[in-house]
């Protein structure tokens, strides 16, 4: 059975029967007793990028049926899980959280009484992912103005911006990208993730991004 368990850039739930995966996650426990999708999902604001083997455990696509404990959702990379507006796991990926809260401190060091928290990433992040209509948002950007690991959309097709040029995003890794002419990118990657990824956070992309690709017009 091919369960709906990879998570694309713009956050959705795909059946892929062929795929590379470098990442785990879960949002939640989003799938019935037989294992399909429910029509939310997402459960809660905490949504998790994670390790696929943590304390010696290799983390399979198992969607329990009982007892629930979360839904195993997976990304062809860390672009992806954070395009798809996700971040680290405090447990088997704590220095990439502790990273990022460093980098969300300086960003929002205005006012600042105390250290940022990873509750306080996720609330923020919930409200740049899920407009009032529980719809996936978006915003527009000039390409120029976007750090790279920055994950951009032209109708269907999803891009990341890697060493200034666009790689198409497939399930299976990334392809040269048609070239695309300049003005407004409908921006995938959460801007509160944009700001950290142009203050340096790490981002680590598919080996496939390193090839070739096409700048755009």
């Amino acid at each position: 059975m091919i369960l709906q368990n990879t998570v694309d850039p713009w956050s959705r739930l795909r059946c892929e029967p062929e795929r590379a995966v470098a990442l785990m996650g879960n949002r939640g426990v989003v799938h019935d007793r037989q294992r399909r999708i429910k029509p939310q999902t997402w459960r809660g604001r905490r949504w998790i990028c994670c390790a696929l083997e943590h304390k010696g455990i290799d983390r399979r696509p198992l969607f329990r049926t009982a007892p629930f404990r979360y839904s195993e959702l997976f990304f062809l990379d860390e672009a992806t899980a954070y395009a798809a507006g996700h971040r680290p796991c405090h447990d088997c990926r704590r220095p990439a959280l502790a990273l990022m809260l460093q980098l969300w401190a300086q960003v929002h060091a205005s006012g600042r009484t105390g250290a940022p928290t990873a509750a306080e990433i996720d609330a923020k992040l919930h409200t740049e992912r899920i407009d009032e209509q529980g719809q996936r948002r978006t915003f527009l950007a000039a390409l120029a103005d976007l750090p790279d690991g920055a994950m951009v959309a032209q109708g269907e097709q999803a891009f990341l911006l890697w060493r200034r040029a666009l790689q198409l995003w497939t399930p299976t890794g990334y392809l040269p990208g048609a070239a695309i002419s300049d003005g407004k990118f409908v921006v995938l990657t959460p801007p509160s993730i944009i700001q950290l990824l142009a203050r340096g956070l790490p981002v680590d992309v598919h080996r496939s991004a390193f090839g070739a690709a096409v700048l755009p017009s």
